[in-house]
């Protein structure tokens, strides 16, 4: 991560600083693991197309949340609403059954991610009620995808395993990447019923899953008895915990250590609020605030905004507006296009149609101006319930390149980052092409000025102000350059040798269909060599041998007096 003020910043040319101005780059969403939803009444979104296209496939629905996984393509893997767990085909996937989960209206007991170091492997975390205790605890099971001729299974024996120290959890877990941008933490909330609200915060590194860091709320349980949601933004700095449907809780999260740092609390003005959802817009400058109150004569539902960016307890209460009263409530969540969906809950005895999904399409503007539209996408006869997946943040840079690794010919570089990045600098590691070496475009060409290994690096600016860095290493060829020489003309049976200059590493193909370095030749006309490097550098050249008809003629003996 590099500050503005870091020397490598320093050391860019002055033209190129100026150049360095906030710009959108488009189209670089090569991370599909966000493609696919599924929720509600088996309705489903693919975000593949702006807007997302309605998914009418899914075997299975949850009333509340669901884990969906998608590989980095956007193609489905499974999908599961803690109960069982489905295939990319839509059906129940090898041992996916018997999961233990406690499920419904806003909770959010399921959450699906990756291994760290094995891109087959998956966990599936699951919040359950032990039947012999009455609490609830944190457990997770394994999925394989090479099980089933690639359709994925859960590995057998490894179901419905206690996490260590989850034993007594509250109803929500979400995940959130580790400063390293590698490993996760799992996080959630201990149920206790006395003293004040616990955070944890499980880290899931290649060595498994760790016992949690504990973390005190400022919120004691006296306070806030209910229920447990929160809220994460995509830098994982910040984190906002709802407590007893009417309070929040600002906190700092240290994405590093696990630890969470209350800041302050907000209580919301109405006298008896039932519930809330919560979510970050893109940036995390904006907390939206789906709120389910009880008024004193009847039901409200509200939809808020709130400065997330402030860290002044009064400052961050007076930025609360009133975005939306709606005639429904639901659940929120980000989507990969940066947009907040809202689900429509249909309660008993509402004429409410709920087989839509309302979308809040400039979260980033404050008040009204975030563009909050009803029912903006219809679900074609599908309806919400009260839950959206989540994913685990992936904050990532990478580069990919194209072209040929070849003195002379033209790399391509491009981003592949995720969030899309606000703006871009490259350094080829390339000095001697002067001010070819640096470019600030979303997918530089660079032709490099000899051959040799270059340190190409990248760093990213995402809207947030975050900065990532990636380098890669690229070894460029020299180009193989044969020369047959000038086109000759000899006298007949005299044989000539044509040579390509040898290199071990480097094969040869004549016209002649030779495979040598060089060749030897006796007939009139034109042959060529191509030779082909081990990275498929490629060179080639033409002689024209004309052969003169007649015997060689024989040495002229000179007489001496």
């Amino acid at each position: 991560m590099y500050p503005t003020n870091h020397p490598t910043f320093n050391k860019l040319p002055r033209f190129l600083c100026l150049l360095m101005i906030l710009f959108l780059v488009k189209g670089v969403f090569a991370q599909g693991e966000w493609n696919n939803w599924y929720f509600g009444l088996k309705a489903g979104l693919n975000f593949q197309s702006n807007p997302p296209a309605v998914l009418l496939d899914a075997g299975l629905g949850s009333q509340g949340g669901m884990a969906v996984i998608s590989d980095s393509l956007g193609q489905l893997l499974f999908y599961s609403n803690g109960y069982s767990i489905y295939n990319r085909n839509h059906t129940l996937m090898l041992n996916g059954g018997n999961l233990l989960v406690v499920s419904g209206a806003f909770l959010h007991t399921v959450y699906a991610a990756p291994f760290i170091e094995d891109k087959n492997l998956y966990y599936v975390f699951t919040i359950a009620s032990n039947p012999f205790t009455g609490v609830f605890g944190l457990l997770y099971s394994v999925v394989d995808m090479r099980l089933d001729n690639g359709l994925g299974g859960v590995v057998a024996g490894q179901k419905n395993l206690p996490v260590p120290g989850g034993d007594i959890v509250k109803f929500a877990i979400f995940g959130t990447k580790h400063e390293n941008k590698k490993d996760f933490w799992l996080l959630t909330q201990e149920y206790i019923s006395t003293g004040v609200n616990r955070y944890l915060a499980f880290l899931v590194n290649k060595n498994g899953i760790h016992p949690p860091v504990i973390s005190n709320s400022s919120v004691s349980v006296a306070e806030a008895p209910g229920n447990f949601l929160f809220a994460i933004n995509q830098s994982g700095t910040k984190l906002i915990g709802q407590y007893g449907a009417q309070i929040l809780e600002n906190c700092n999260f240290d994405a590093s250590t696990g630890i969470v740092t209350p800041l302050f609390t907000f209580s919301f003005p109405e006298p008896a609020a039932l519930q809330s959802t919560l979510c970050f817009s893109w940036s995390g400058n904006k907390l939206y605030v789906s709120q389910w109150a009880n008024g004193y004569q009847t039901n409200g539902y509200y939809l808020y905004q709130i400065d997330a960016s402030l860290t002044d307890s009064a400052a961050f209460a007076e930025s609360l507006v009133q975005v939306s009263k709606c005639n429904y409530f639901g659940v929120l969540a980000l989507g990969k296009d940066a947009k907040i969906y809202l689900t429509q809950r249909n309660d008993e005895g509402s004429t409410h149609n709920n087989d839509s999904i309302s979308v809040i399409h400039n979260p980033e503007l404050s008040g009204k101006f975030c563009n909050f539209e009803e029912s903006a996408i219809s679900l074609q006869g599908r309806q919400c319930r009260d839950g959206l997946p989540h994913f685990l943040q992936r904050y990532f840079a990478y580069i990919n390149h194209t072209g040929g690794l070849c003195q002379g010919m033209p790399v391509t570089f491009e981003p592949n980052t995720w969030p899309p990045p606000d703006s871009l600098w490259w350094n080829f590691g390339d000095p001697a092409s002067g001010t070819a070496n640096f470019s600030n475009d979303s997918t530089p060409e660079h032709i490099f000025s000899s051959a040799g290994t270059f340190t190409v690096q990248m760093i990213v600016r995402h809207v947030d102000m975050r900065y990532d860095t990636a380098t890669i290493n690229i070894t460029i060829e020299p180009q193989p350059s044969p020369n047959l020489g000038p086109d000759r003309t000899v006298c007949e049976n005299q044989t000539v040798i044509l040579d390509a200059g040898f290199n071990p590493q480097w094969t040869y193909l004549w016209s002649t269909g030779a495979t040598t370095s060089s060749i030897a030749v006796s007939n009139s006309g034109t042959y060529g060599v191509t030779v082909t490097s081990p990275n498929g550098c490629t060179g080639s050249d033409t002689v024209v041998l004309s052969i003169l008809p007649g015997s060689t003629p024989l040495p002229k003996q000179i007489r001496h007096n």
